[in-house]
Parts: structure tokens; sequence; C-alpha cells
């Protein structure tokens, strides 16, 4: 296969381009900077999610939870004593969302009982009941760990009769789980949620947007200027196929992509203490996915339109649209429910879903499966038409 002398010809008329390297890494390092400073001091204040609790074991477990809910710097909690009560509330719409702490909660758990935290919420705001839902999941997965090992206790036979020898059990377990004797830290990880701040949105915000403007609006307006200019159509008569002739080009976009976004990922990490998560491979798959998927887009509108300067239009227009709706310039969860809908058929949407998973709740790579899936599914559908009709002429 020839593809990669194609790839490695496009990459080093790049490298040549001082302007094209500027709007790839300079101009986006700048706008990150610019926003995140601008924007910083109050922009948790601005996106805080309300969130009414009642707590009806007010036990050391529960007093644990809500402690850990308010210390969560996204969240505004409230307290609610009477359980119909909050639930009107919601009703109300005056709080979207409740959490229930049964009576007992703290006995269940310490007893090696099943128990649960029951959410309310108001189908309107899905975003944020996400959030949400993934806070408490993480809470829920710790203290299981009090609920397992009572249990395994018990199925052996060892006697545990008094509320010292469970918590005496449970401390000397917590000894071993924390951190985790396999170092995969996907099941524990989300116990400890990052800072969430202003450069948590805008540094995968604008380096999305601005991986959009080179493989899709670049992307697609350089193929159409070669096709224009005949330089594809001289290729064929050169000892390539035109499989290999379409993979340079795809390769050659998807390396400056991927660079690009990478960079700009670690530029956030490393001027701004951006936390990345801790799972780099995750990281790197996404960042591969999400680069494929625009690759796609930009082939796509390529072989959509007839000249460079139609390319140049609908690209633009693209690229603004789904910055806009998908969540770059702003979280998605602050946007009116249909939007938020709509966002979904956007790259952007799931790129920056899949940013927050391993950003801020430190998912891991089991925790963006359904990002990732979904931006090759759209890879997927985009090569897949743009390459059947892709002309050399």
């Amino acid at each position: 296969m020839k593809f990669h002398i194609i790839a490695a010809k496009d990459l080093k008329i790049i490298l040549r381009d001082r302007n094209a390297l500027l709007m790839m890494f300079l101009v986006p390092m700048l706008i990150i900077s610019v926003s995140g400073l601008a924007l910083g001091g109050d922009f948790e204040q601005n996106i805080r999610i309300g969130v009414l609790i009642v707590d009806l074991d007010n036990d050391k477990i529960s007093r644990g939870f809500v402690e850990f809910l308010e210390n969560v710097d996204i969240l505004d909690v409230d307290m609610e004593s009477n359980e119909f009560a909050a639930r009107d509330r919601v009703k109300n719409q005056e709080y979207g969302r409740l959490v229930i702490i049964p009576l007992g909660f703290t006995e269940s758990v310490m007893t090696g009982q099943d128990t649960e935290l029951l959410i309310i919420t108001n189908p309107t705001e899905e975003s944020q009941n996400t959030v949400l839902e993934k806070i408490v999941e993480s809470y829920a997965s710790r203290i299981s760990t009090n609920v397992v090992v009572v249990k395994t206790a018990s199925a052996y036979g060892i006697p545990v009769h008094t509320e010292e020898q469970i918590q005496e059990i449970v401390d000397t377990a917590e000894q071993f789980v924390q951190p985790p004797p396999v170092e995969v830290r996907v099941e524990s990880t989300t116990s400890n949620l990052a800072e969430f701040s202003s450069f948590t949105q805008y540094v995968p915000g604008f380096a999305v947007m601005f991986l959009l403007f080179t493989t899709v609006q670049i992307g697609s307006v350089s193929l159409i200027k070669e096709q224009e200019a005949g330089t594809l159509r001289r290729l064929v008569t050169a000892p390539i196929s035109r499989a290999e002739i379409i993979g340079g080009k795809i390769a050659s976009t998807f390396i400056r992509g991927f660079v690009q976004l990478t960079v700009l990922m670690y530029f956030g990490n490393v001027v701004f203490g951006l936390d990345l998560g801790s799972d780099t491979l995750a990281l790197l798959i996404l960042i591969a996915a999400i680069t494929l998927a625009s690759t796609g887009l930009g082939l796509l509108v390529a072989v959509l339109v007839n000249t460079a300067d139609q390319a140049d239009s609908v690209s633009l227009l693209l690229v603004l649209i789904m910055s806009a709706v998908g969540g770059s310039w702003w979280p998605l969860f602050i946007e009116p429910q249909f939007m938020q809908d709509m966002a979904h058929f956007t790259i952007t949407a799931w790129a920056m879903e899949g940013f927050y998973d391993l950003l801020y709740f430190d998912l891991g790579l089991a925790g963006i499966v359904e990002e990732v899936g979904m931006l090759v599914l759209m890879m997927i559908l985009f090569f897949g038409i743009a390459i059947k009709r892709f002309s050399l002429e």
C-alpha cells in the first residue's frame, strides 16, 4: 500500500505553511486562554445544578452522603425534612431533582443488606439529571464495598454480631480498596470528582471546534481544490490505486486533526492545570474517534458540493452550528431540552460528553463506550456515503 506516500506529501505541505500552523495551534490556544480566564471567576455559579435531598435515615452514612453532595462544586444542595413536601416541590418544578435517602439506610449498609437511593427527576432536564445520577452512582459504588464485605463475611460463616465488629471489618477492607489493588481504576475512580472550572468546558470545547475547522472545512476545501487543479486526476496515471489515493487523503487529514486535538488538550493540562483523568489510553481513543468522525464529515462535504467556495461556506456553517448546539461554547445541559436532543445528531455533543466523562468524572475507558461507539457509527456513515460518491475527476 502506497497511501502513506500521499499522506506524507500532504503533511509536508502543511508543515511549510505557517498560516495553517497558526490556525491549528496558536489561534485556538489564544481563544482557550482568553475565554477560560475571562469567564473563570463565577463560571461554576453560572452552571450549578439544584438538587433537593430528603434524609429519612439521618444516620452516619446518610449524613456522609449528604456532605459528599454538598462538597461537589457544581451542585446546589437544599434539604427538606418532609418527603411529600419534597415531591410536591419537584412536581411544581421548584426543583428539577430530588434524592431520597430511605429510613434504615445506614443500618442496611452496615449489616450487608441491599438498599437503594431514590432519585426523582424532571424529565425535561435530561442532561442535568444525568450529571446528578453519575455523581450519586459514584458514591453508591464506594459504599457498596461495605455491603459486599459484610455479605462475604456472612457467606464464609464469620460471625458478625455487633456494629463495632461490622465497622472494624469495613475499615479493614477499605484499607485495601483505596487505592484499588488492581490498577485499572474504572470502578473506583468516580469517588474523586475533579474540579469543574471554566477550562473543563473551554479547553475541550474550543479544541473540538478548531479540530472541525481543520478536518471539515480545510479538509474539504483542499480536496476540492486538488480536484479542480487536476492533481487527483494526474495521480490516476501513477501506479497508485483509487483506494490508496483516498486512503492517503484520509490519513493526512486524520493525522493533522489527531495531533492538533492532542496538543490542545495537553496545552490545557500544562498551562492551566486541566485534569485529563487517570486513563491516558481512554483519552487517546476518544480523540481518535472524534478525529475519525470529523474527517469523515469533511470528506462527505467535499463529495456533496461542486466548488471550493461552496465547501468553505457549507463547512463554516456546519462547524458553527455544531459548536453552538453541541456544547463547545457552553455546557450542553443549560440548553433547552429540544436543543439537547438535536445536539446528539452532532459530533460535538458526543465529543463533549466523552470529555466530561474523562476530565470531570474520571470514568476511564468503560465510561466512554457509548460516546466512542456513536462517533465510530458516524464515521462509518460519513465514510460509507463519501467513498461511494468520491470521484478523482
